[in-house]
């Protein structure tokens, strides 16, 4: 179900299914990269004046579509006086799904020519053209008559050097698409920037750039990275990394297998870093703020392995290497053999994954509505939200994973995507295998909003091997897909139920195997309220525990379920540690030297996952240090104390390891 990211709209979906309602229910993420491609060389900051433009304010509004509307000689004076943009709500589209068009015309200082200058247009909701001067300089979604939205898109468009009026009067228009009710420009920042301005507006990085030394060098990395893909020459690109690098997900050992792959296809890579600055920020950070894109062939075809983005490169100063941004919300991809594409999804981690390399964590899938995405949860800003449950919230960490669900329903798809075995059979298996999962149905949780909320039913308890428990904001529990259009294969055998006719058709057994958390509001557009009354009492005559809740007041709408995630993300947090609480059993672990590197490796297993490894060489007064790899003897006697402690917080016993130096074992060979 499509459900509106403003507090105070509600978005409709179409007609047939509002029918079919009332009858039955970064860190920071990379974004488009602006500005053109220019090598791997660092540009020196611009003699040209710096363009901070703050574009938000009073523009000139009028619903209706005519392509004249983006000339800048076009008299708008009649048109309505409006906020841009309107965060209090857009009562525009209150009762209106079409076209409307916004106009500005401001004063561009002049000073500033030959700057690259990129438009920040914010989020707009659904589908956007933008026109500077009556020059298109970009837009997002699909305009119709298969119109596609992208209102969770952050809009930032490079303008072309042609558009802009330096030193006089220009306009900018925007032509806006609507699909479904509560539509508008939500969110800021608007303006018109040029990069260094971009960075701090729009990213909240600010800094100055880096000393002439440091850009030498800089460069120079940046160099034998694209000189070593060029090559096909993995090794060589791998040490231009840290020890410690990790960036969007890709730690080294992950970015190595990345790399080897892509080589494996490919042959040789193109590494292009255009619109280079070398900063160092205001928090010491030193930074590669670049347009990236890394190329090559797939089956004999042009193909970008690392489509063209903006990447901030984090660059450790003391070794000369790259660091990677220690993000811990990014986004991240799937290669789908069955879908033969990519599939995107977003993904947290807690605030100690980074910290603590050896925990485990659960994991919960959180499935977006209709006309959604997985970048819908940047502009709610929900890592924050999810960093606030998991600290001062108290909830237990857990991996959060956003999957692209597109308007499919979380299904396969008759004669289209096969959705639903993405997720189970690629999906899943590559989070557990990339990230540190406790990889077992009683830590693994979904979640779901509106369309979303069907997905983590439906799916869950299809699939009670991978799920323990399930939770669902105003969700879509009454509907089956083929009610709104949305058919699978095999017949009517293979049609994907309701939650509701899902769970009356299962046994009281079955079900006491969940957890289950639904609710709703009182007014919901789509009467999602009576499908949670429904399940309560389907749940409560066969004796199944649940929390739910109708709330007395609210619509279809972010102020419906935003504020209460803690209660969907508390259920799957308690029920891990009720799963814990009844973990008795201590974890074993083992240490072994390695001869050839005089390393001891250390090993340690424990069915509920591993919170921590500990060692101590020659007992070091009795204390323990955190296991982080090989622990590095060298040629001498020592003995190696370690211990594990599990996720329920069993403390193995003390395995000993004795090293004796390499003369001593010669001697009693």
């Amino acid at each position: 179900m499509a459900q509106q990211h403003l507090p105070t709209f509600t978005r409709r979906l179409v007609a047939s299914l509002a029918i079919a309602a009332v009858a039955l229910s970064p860190a920071l993420p990379a974004s488009a990269a602006p500005g053109p491609a220019a090598g791997t060389s660092a540009e020196a900051p611009s003699a040209a004046a710096a363009v901070d433009l703050d574009l938000s304010g009073t523009w000139k509004f009028a619903t209706g579509d005519d392509p004249a509307f983006a000339a800048p000689g076009f008299d708008d004076s009649a048109w309505t006086d409006l906020q841009v943009p309107q965060t209090d709500g857009a009562p525009q589209f209150a009762d209106y799904d079409g076209f409307g068009w916004y106009r500005l015309t401001f004063e561009l200082p002049a000073g500033a020519e030959g700057q690259n200058l990129v438009a920040s247009l914010g989020f707009l909701d659904d589908v956007d053209e933008a026109f500077l001067n009556g020059v298109k300089i970009g837009g997002s979604g699909s305009m119709p008559p298969n119109a596609q939205s992208q209102w969770f898109e952050q809009r930032l468009y490079p303008v072309p050097a042609e558009a802009p009026v330096f030193g006089g009067t220009n306009t900018l228009a925007v032509r806006l698409y609507d699909m479904s009710g509560g539509g508008g420009w939500y969110q800021g920042p608007v303006g018109l920037f040029s990069k260094d301005a971009l960075r701090e507006q729009v990213y909240g990085i600010s800094g100055s750039p880096a000393d002439a030394a440091t850009t030498a060098w800089v460069t120079g990395l940046l160099g034998r990275q694209a000189a070593a893909l060029a090559a096909g020459d993995a090794e060589a690109y791998l040490a231009t990394l840290s020890d410690g690098y990790f960036h969007d997900g890709r730690d080294r050992e992950r970015r190595e297998r990345e790399i080897r792959g892509w080589l494996a296809e490919s042959g040789t890579l193109t590494v292009d870093d255009g619109g280079v600055e070398i900063i160092r920020s205001d928090d010491g950070r030193l930074l590669v703020d670049t347009n990236r894109t890394i190329s090559g062939t797939r089956d004999g075809v042009p193909f970008a392995f690392q489509p063209r983005t903006q990447e901030f490169l984090t660059l450790d100063a003391a070794t000369r290497t790259e660091s990677g941004n220690q993000s811990r919300f990014f986004r991240d991809f799937v290669e789908s053999g069955l879908e033969d594409a990519r599939r995107e999804y977003v993904t947290y981690l807690p605030p100690s994954y980074l910290e603590n390399p050896n925990r485990e964590y659960p994991v919960v899938y959180l499935l977006h509505g209709v006309n959604g995405g997985s970048r819908e949860w940047e502009p709610r800003d929900f890592g924050a939200r999810l960093d606030e449950l998991y600290t001062t919230g108290g909830l237990e960490e857990s991996i959060v994973i956003m999957p692209d669900g597109e308007s499919l329903w979380y299904v396969d798809n008759q004669g289209g995507t096969p959705w639903r075995s993405m997720f189970v059979d690629e999906l899943i298996p590559q989070v557990d295998a990339e990230y540190r999962t406790l990889a077992d149905r009683e830590f693994r949780g979904l979640s779901g909003v509106s369309m979303g909320g069907f997905g983590a039913y439906s799916i869950g308890l299809a699939h009670p091997e991978l799920f323990s428990s399930l939770a669902s904001h105003m969700g879509a529990l009454s509907l089956a897909p083929a009610v709104v259009g949305v058919t699978s294969p095999g017949g009517p055998a293979g049609q994907s139920a309701s939650p509701l006719a899902d769970v009356a058709a299962r046994t009281t057994e079955q079900l006491s195997r969940y957890a289950f958390f639904y609710d709703a509001c009182e007014e919901d557009d789509y009467r999602f309220d009576n499908a949670v009354r429904s399940l309560d009492t389907l749940l409560d005559a066969k004796g199944i525990d649940h929390a739910s809740a109708v709330y007395p007041e609210g619509r279809h709408n972010d102020d419906c379920w935003v504020p209460r995630i803690a209660d969907s993300f508390g259920l799957h947090s308690d029920h891990v540690r009720e799963v814990l609480g009844a973990d008795t059993t201590a974890p074993t672990v083992s240490a072994a030297l390695d001869p050839a590197t005089r390393t001891v490796v250390v090993d340690a297993d424990d069915e509920t996952g591993i919170s921590r490894i500990e060692y101590s060489v020659n007992r070091n007064n009795g204390s323990f240090t955190e296991y982080e790899g090989p622990i590095a003897i060298g040629d001498r006697a020592a003995t190696v104390y370690v211990r594990a402690i599990d996720a329920a917080g069993n403390v193995s016993g003390v395995v000993k390891e004795k090293v004796l130096p390499t003369r001593a074992q010669g001697g009693k060979r």
